[in-house]
């Protein structure tokens, strides 16, 4: 795949961004410079586009921007001190063991039975993350090993009742990537014993983040603008962007209806979570059940999802639809997905493809602890009439 692929794309703004520093050029000064190049008039743009394409033949690739919070440059200025071989293989090493972790923390929410199967998917996931194609494991982004931590961590926690760990990786992740902090939800859902651990961690995270523009105010300004400038451009399969995209489809764009419908859905969603919690603390629905359906749920409650963040997402997606097959229900659910699926295919909507398909999955979990749920009580209410 790395011979003859495209691949280790999105490593390129960090190696890129450590080349400006080696220059003694500010990372993020370079993309405003960019940004306000391709709005100037037609004569300094091709002015500009030279000098871009010079940036091109010098680093021998596509140039790309730098959005990572103003922290991450002095985490640059260290790795610049190690000379590149090692931090090479370094990177590669933790690369390669944070996806090997991502599979098998996701195994660990299976059941014996479920593991003989999982031999069988672990490798469809390095080329359909989400079941959906993509290559985003070539991509060579940091994401990946973190989430291999953190999966990792989530999986301790769910085994053991110990969150310490899980706490500290994803407070760690947040300096990188803030967005990470949506996975708090996962032992704030399976146990209340840690709401106050969870509330606590994703109120530093924020404030870790929040604190960055008073340490590098300069910085964080740029670091801003690039974002402003570069989010909207971007692909997200996050449900508030599908929804702010069908509305620009039918002439109607609004942020705040996109906010007010992300809002909604992640009350409802939550909502749901809550009360299978409280049914699994009453012992009418499998842990294992559960904790795969609230692990697919951080991809409904994020704001930005693209598809290494789906990555982490598709042994417990799988594991869903191994036990959602045999539910005549679901089935539906799983029909209606494909019909769905098939039709933004057949628009060329490509985009929607991987919203959908979690989506799916994410309501055929519902359903099935639903179903659960519902057949331990009445199991339980005949066996107590049986009794008297």
């Amino acid at each position: 795949m790395f011979i003859f692929l495209p691949n280790s794309f999105d490593l390129r703004p960090y190696s890129e961004a450590m080349h400006y520093l080696r220059m003694g050029v500010d990372p993020y000064a370079a993309i405003l410079a960019r940004q306000k190049a391709e709005d100037a008039p037609e004569h300094d743009k091709a002015e500009a586009a030279l000098g871009h394409d010079k940036g091109e033949a010098a680093f021998g690739h596509r140039v790309f921007g730098y959005l990572y919070p103003p922290i991450s440059i002095e985490f640059l200025k260290v790795l610049n001190m190690v000379p590149a071989w090692l931090r090479g293989a370094m990177f590669w090493i933790a690369y390669a063991v944070g996806f090997g972790l991502q599979l098998w923390a996701g195994s660990r929410f299976a059941l014996e039975a479920e593991r003989r199967m999982l031999r069988f998917i672990f490798p469809l996931v390095m080329f359909f993350p989400a079941f959906v194609p993509s290559d985003t494991l070539l991509s060579g982004n940091i994401a990946i090993p973190m989430y291999g931590a953190v999966l990792a961590a989530a999986a301790r926690g769910w085994h053991t009742q110990r969150w310490g760990a899980f706490f500290g990786v994803v407070l760690a992740s947040s300096l990188l990537k803030p967005p990470i902090l949506v996975w708090l939800v996962v032992p704030l859902l399976l146990g209340w014993a840690q709401a106050a651990a969870s509330v606590g961690t994703a109120l530093c995270g924020v404030g870790l983040f929040a604190v960055q523009k008073f340490l590098w105010p300069q910085r964080f300004a740029e670091f801003m603008s690039s974002i402003r400038y570069t989010l909207p451009l971007e692909i997200n399969y996050s449900l508030m962007a599908m929804f702010g995209k069908l509305l620009e489809l039918i002439g109607h764009p609004s942020d705040r209806a996109a906010a007010a419908f992300y809002l909604a859905v992640s009350l409802a969603v939550f909502g749901m979570l809550v009360y299978f919690a409280r049914e699994l603390r009453r012992k009418n629905v499998a842990g294992q059940n559960f904790a795969a359906v609230v692990l697919v749920s951080t991809a409904l409650f994020a704001l930005r999802l693209k598809e290494y963040d789906l990555l982490p997402l598709t042994i417990p997606m799988a594991l869903i639809l191994l036990r959602g097959v045999r539910n005549p229900g679901a089935r539906i659910i799983l029909i209606l997905g494909a019909v769905a699926v098939g039709v933004a295919l057949v628009t060329n909507r490509l985009t929607a493809v991987d919203t959908i398909s979690v989506a799916t999955v994410f309501l055929v979990g519902v359903y099935g602890l639903n179903t659960e749920a519902r057949a331990s009580r009445a199991l339980r209410q005949h066996e107590e009439v049986a009794i008297v």
